[in-house]
């Protein structure tokens, strides 16, 4: 693969949606753009009608090289502060990683990110 999309998803009460939003941009996602080799980083939220969001964490990245620079050799790993715990409903177990170049993947990806990905992969 050479782009990388690395995603992992968690559900909260919708409450806590804007406090959610904004904790991940004051930390997690701004820290993420930071690393070398991290192209785009977002929270996704998705109301589910029943009082909970699940909130998909997606970034897309040069190589798994940059990414296991960044975590570690457990790129499987998913981690959340201790002090959060409590705030989540659920998480997923395990971080995704898809080809970015895959044009399935490219298709679900917002506009501006797919100028990130090889002409050769459209």
């Amino acid at each position: 693969m050479s782009s990388i999309l690395r995603a992992w998803t968690f559900w909260i009460l919708t409450p806590l949606r804007e406090e959610c939003r904004e904790y991940l941009e004051r930390t997690k996602l701004t820290e993420y753009r930071a690393v070398a080799g991290c192209q785009r980083a977002a929270a996704l939220f998705r109301d589910l009608g029943d009082g909970s969001t699940e909130v998909s964490v997606v970034s897309v990245w040069h190589s798994m090289a940059h990414i296991r620079a960044h975590v570690g050799d457990d790129v499987l790993k998913s981690t959340i502060d201790p002090a959060d715990r409590g705030k989540l409903l659920d998480r997923e177990p395990t971080v995704r990683h898809y080809d970015a170049t895959d044009r399935s993947t490219i298709g679900l990806m917002p506009s501006e990110w797919r100028v990130l990905i090889r002409p050769s992969a459209e």
